[in-house]
């Protein structure tokens, strides 16, 4: 995904930013808070926006795209210390709002990290998935003030994996920031409505297959899943939809668990239903969706829902790669390829 976030250089507008950050890194876990602590980051990010015509130019109604490289020094904790790598996208949310949205990789120096019990382990494999929503407030041109929420696990892909959570604080200076100064955010209204139209409302169709391997230690082999998923979205611009999707997905491994334990054999089908939020960059995209799980043949105990792919769009029909999960919790990655209409 990074790579794919960073292949489009030529023809946009680019800064860096500077950070530093103060946290509280608690355990994904009530039951082990005694290992709680506190955390100071820094980090460098590297935002880029498109421009085109007017409406374009006005990018402050619009997402940036970039690539955040962070090191988090945590004195008194048993995992170490954080090196992470996120790509990121943010949106405004007003003239001096924007929220933002990153997901990426991240590993500790003591990756392998024991409390007393076996089962008990924060980071269980030296590379997990870094997840970073936060909300930024902007002083002026050049300085933000940052509050975010970064979750660290690798999805139980490797288990036993609490995961650790950071509650965040911080605030970040731009770099080469001359071409946003000379942008006219006060008067932008006034020119919306030269702009072409752009699509209002859109539906597509998505089909995701995968393989899968079974948490179940008594089962080996690769096992068969699917999504398909029916999508409605209202375009904001050019570059920005939301809207919701339903979604009916299958885990092969899940069948064969329940043909195994019970007598009965019902087909492991889930049915969800989600919110979506869809960033456009040249051909590229970048969908987020997240929602409750509306019935499921076994038993759930996080019933949430959670998707996070990347596409490459070229007529009406797209391909991308993106990651299934539940409660945190990553079923399976999948292979998509959809279409609009």
């Amino acid at each position: 995904m990074l790579l794919l976030l960073s292949s489009h250089l030529k023809g946009q507008n680019s800064h860096w930013e500077v950070g530093v950050n103060g946290s509280y890194a608690a355990p994904n876990n009530f039951d082990m808070m005694e290992y709680a602590c506190g955390a100071a980051s820094v980090d460098v990010t590297w935002m880029s926006r498109q421009t085109g015509n007017d409406y374009w130019r006005l990018y402050k109604h619009y997402p940036a795209f970039g690539v955040r490289a962070s090191f988090a020094y945590i004195p008194k904790a048993i995992y170490g210390h954080r090196l992470g790598v996120v790509g990121l996208v943010r949106a405004p949310m007003g003239k001096w709002i924007d929220y933002s949205l990153g997901v990426g990789l991240s590993t500790y120096t003591k990756a392998r990290c024991f409390t007393g019990e076996e089962e008990n382990i924060f980071i269980s494999s030296a590379v997990s998935c870094l997840i970073d929503v936060g909300f930024n407030f902007r002083l002026g041109d050049d300085v933000l003030l940052n509050a975010s929420l970064l979750h660290s696990s690798n999805g139980m892909l490797y288990k036993p994996n609490k995961g650790v959570n950071f509650l965040q604080l911080g605030v970040a200076v731009k770099l080469d920031n001359d071409y946003e100064k000379d942008l006219d955010w006060e008067h932008s209204r006034e020119r919306i409505d030269s702009v072409l139209a752009f699509p209002d409302l859109e539906w597509s169709l998505a089909f995701s297959p995968a393989v899968v391997m079974s948490r179940d230690e008594l089962m080996d082999g690769y096992y068969p899943c699917f999504d398909l998923a029916l999508y409605m979205q209202h375009y904001v611009n050019p570059v920005f939809a939301y809207g919701g999707a339903i979604d009916l997905w299958f885990n092969g491994s899940d069948w064969n668990l329940l043909r195994r334990e019970r007598n009965m054999y019902p087909l492991p089908l889930y049915l969800s239903a989600m919110g979506v939020m869809e960033f456009f960059w040249g051909n590229l995209s970048l969908k987020l969706g997240a929602g409750p799980v509306i019935l499921s043949s076994t038993q759930m105990t996080t019933p949430f829902y959670e998707r996070v792919g990347v596409y490459y769009n070229f007529g009406k029909k797209y391909l991308g790669a993106g990651i299934n999960a539940h409660g945190g919790r990553i079923e399976f990655i999948e292979w998509t390829i959809g279409w609009r209409f």
